[in-house]
């Protein structure tokens, strides 16, 4: 029975006419019924949820899936138009019998100038005296850095003389259920279009060129938005991993989205973006404007230090939150750096007093320092110089014209000086942005390839590739690899279990 069916037909609602007449105790009893009604089909929906989203021993997956998931409003109805979101394997069937194959019922036969790596699964109990009545054999695509090849799994079938019943091994996981990409190919897909910047028709070109393999653009783009999926779970435990931080630095970035309301035209959407200096965490937040309400509506729930430039968004959000406000001492710099042909002997004094700050922070990182001991060393080299450039700021803004590009950058200056105050009491707070305006970078590069995103929808895909890329770049890992272990050890997991998988705490293993 299909469930939106059911619940429509279990909800047979009374007519505006007959609640009218009715009595004060029909009315109670009608309530009464519904909202049992109600409680009864909420626990069917979760209990639904739970055999399609729980772990593989509690769950049962119909054949219809698709059909189920769009009643349980998981997916769109739009998000299935086009090319099928899963790609079934060919599944071989061998007859004990006659030992003739018996073709499944998957599509398109398994390409035989790729390599083919074989795997036999047996069943895990023990099959001493049993009779091997034959085998199933399936393939998947899988790729290894500049390989691409076949995943041939074959899984003998027994059975016990006399008895029914027959033993097999269980099929290991996929990223698709069914789908005939394993998480190797899916992982370079995916950082090929978002890390290496590669559109998906130029993959499709490259696979063609480089292994006569035929993948179409949409296979491609299923790839991408089935492994997003599975990636999604990381991402969220990034949010709630960040936004329990006490220390975050943000920061925004524009891409160009297709919109319906105007045929062929972009609407210019934007990625703001945090990052915990602490844990090592990046976090992209697509939101459809540079309004305030993105940021606000993001960091409603975060406490402690928030380290902007001077956008003057971020001034109610801190004001609202109670946050400690921290500035940006690259956005300062870069006014004298401007302003060096118009008025090159203020502008280099400033310069130079700041290259000074910034070889303190190098000489920090370089011996290693702790939070305490950084802020030690700054009281020593870099607050009684920061303390004598602001008395110069208040002294020389009455010395230039206002509206000059050197008053404008000793204006700026100015306005942002007190909000430098937590660099020079907290060892934690860094002197600028720098470190999240290089995790910004890639997105730059990926608007000159792939230009858009196709929808507000489809903006979120990248927003959850670059989280996890641009997290695993400053902990050290290489982004596919780390993609591929995510993929391969997501689909044995229930929701629970990803919390394991958060940088710093795991530590997949390198192969």
């Amino acid at each position: 029975m299909r469930i939106l069916n059911y619940i429509k037909s279990s909800m047979k609602q009374p007519t505006k006419d007959a609640l009218l007449v009715a009595s004060r105790q029909e009315l109670t009893d009608t309530v009464l019924s519904l909202q049992s009604k109600v409680e009864e089909l909420s626990f069917q929906l979760e209990w639904f949820k739970r055999q399609i989203f729980g772990t593989k021993s509690e769950r049962f997956v119909a054949d219809d899936d698709m059909q189920v998931a769009l009643e349980l409003d998981i997916v769109n109805k739009g998000d299935l138009s086009g090319a099928p979101m899963v790609t079934p394997v060919n599944v071989t069937r061998t007859d004990g019998k006659t030992g003739k194959q018996q073709q499944g019922h998957g599509r398109n036969g398994m390409p035989e100038h790729l390599p083919i790596k074989d795997i036999v699964i047996e069943p895990e109990i023990d099959t001493t005296g049993m009779v091997r009545i034959g085998e199933e054999v399936s393939w998947h695509y899988e790729m290894t850095p500049g390989s691409l090849h076949i995943v041939r799994t074959t899984r003998p079938k027994y059975v016990r003389r006399g008895e029914d019943g027959v033993a097999i091994g269980e099929l290991p996981s996929l990223p698709v259920d069914k789908g005939n990409a394993g998480p190797g190919l899916m992982a370079q897909i995916i950082t090929d279009k978002y890390v290496y910047h590669l559109p998906l028709d130029r993959q499709r070109k490259k696979f063609k060129s480089e292994y006569d393999v035929d993948f179409s653009e949409s296979w491609l783009s299923d790839i991408v938005k089935n492994g997003t999926f599975w990636l999604e779970h990381v991402y969220d435990g990034y949010v709630k991993k960040a936004l329990a931080s006490s220390y975050l630095q943000a920061d925004e970035t524009p891409i160009q989205v297709l919109t319906r309301d105007i045929k062929g035209k972009t609407h210019r959407g934007y990625f703001w973006v945090y990052h915990d200096p602490i844990e090592r965490i990046v976090i992209f937040d697509y939101r459809k404007s540079r309004a305030k309400d993105g940021p606000a509506d993001f960091l409603k729930t975060f406490k402690g230090t928030l380290q902007v430039d001077g956008y003057e968004g971020y001034g109610s959000i801190i004001s609202a939150n109670g946050l400690i406000h921290a500035g940006c001492m690259d956005h300062v710099r870069r006014r004298f750096e401007k302003a060096l042909d118009y008025d090159k002997q203020r502008a280099a004094y400033a310069l130079e007093v700041m290259r000074e700050w910034y070889a303190v922070e190098k000489e920090a990182r370089e011996k290693e320092l702790s939070a305490q001991e950084r802020l030690m060393l700054r009281k020593e080299k870099a607050v009684p110089s920061m303390n004598d450039f602001g008395i110069w700021l208040r002294r020389e803004i009455a010395n230039v014209l206002p509206k000059s590009i050197i008053g404008n950058a000793i204006q700026y200056a100015l306005n942002q000086w007190p909000y430098f105050t937590p660099f020079m009491t907290d060892g934690r707070i860094e002197l600028s942005n720098i470190l999240i305006e290089n995790a910004i970078r890639p997105v730059a590069l990926g608007r000159k390839n792939f230009l858009f995103a196709g929808s507000h929808d489809a903006a979120r895909w990248p927003a959850v590739i670059y989280t996890i890329a641009a997290t695993a770049k400053l902990h050290g890992l290489d982004a596919n690899q780390h993609i591929t272990k995510l993929l391969t050890e997501l689909p044995r997991m229930n929701t629970a279990q990803v919390g394991s998988l958060l940088l710093p705490s795991w530590k997949p293993t390198v192969s």
